[in-house]
């Protein structure tokens, strides 16, 4: 079904990221991000008041663009159901 990326033999690296960049390709210098949670929730990023769908869109363009979450893949599938 995945064909190569299903070898042992082949790096991951051969998958182009499309919500972030691989690690070695992300910048040096460290992007601070402040969180701010009203009741156990996210309310806003960086002073920017959002709602919680916008929160994680926001969250995951700023770990992508920082190569977080993406060296590592785990899969649990269940075939033939």
């Amino acid at each position: 079904e995945a064909e190569d990326l299903e070898s042992l033999e082949t790096p991951m690296t051969i998958v182009n990221p499309v919500m972030g960049v691989w690690p070695k390709d992300a910048p040096d210098a460290q992007e601070e991000v402040l969180l701010r949670f009203e009741q156990g929730r996210c309310i806003a990023v960086n002073g920017k008041a959002l709602k919680p769908l916008q929160v994680l869109q926001l969250c995951n363009e700023i770990a992508g663009r920082n190569g977080l979450g993406i060296s590592q893949a785990l899969e649990n599938r269940i075939l033939g159901t």
